[in-house]
């Protein structure tokens, strides 16, 4: 048996835009010195418009395939999917597919990235905590707005 699963692309798709002033506000105001002194872009130049854009649509997909494999999951997760008892609360299905996630696959990720690219833990801190918020926020999108 196979688990139902209906997925809200109206809420992947909030997932995606809601993450672009998340990103331009950690990367930018909070975050932005430090992570370009980080990535050793500290005196470089501002991007011109076109190298801008391509970068804003790469993250809009990136963001967008992000919340369209943890909608799968969060459906997956559900006891109902698999026409079984109750649902949990969907606050428990947001906090564990976002932590999780996160755990297993980015954290690993931005670790890796220490070891062989010689980044900085520091970096990898900017990056990840951003990689958590993301993901804890696309699940609690996700989980509510079924």
């Amino acid at each position: 048996m196979l688990p139902a699963m209906q997925i809200n692309y109206l809420a992947v798709l909030a997932c995606a835009v809601v993450a672009m002033p998340i990103g331009f506000a950690w990367f930018g105001p909070l975050f932005g010195r430090t992570w370009l002194r980080h990535m050793g872009m500290g005196d470089m130049d501002r991007p011109d418009a076109a190298s801008m854009m391509k970068s804003v649509g790469i993250f809009f997909a990136s963001n967008l395939l992000i919340a369209w494999v943890l909608a799968h999951n969060i459906e997956a997760w559900q006891a109902s999917s698999w026409g079984l008892r109750p649902d949990a609360s969907p606050s428990i299905y947001a906090a564990q597919a976002g932590f999780f996630h996160w755990l297993g696959f980015f954290l690993p990720l931005q670790m890796n990235r220490v070891a062989w690219e010689r980044k900085r833990w520091p970096l990898v801190l900017i990056n990840a905590s951003f990689d958590l918020t993301r993901l804890l926020l696309f699940g609690f999108i996700l989980s509510y707005w079924q």
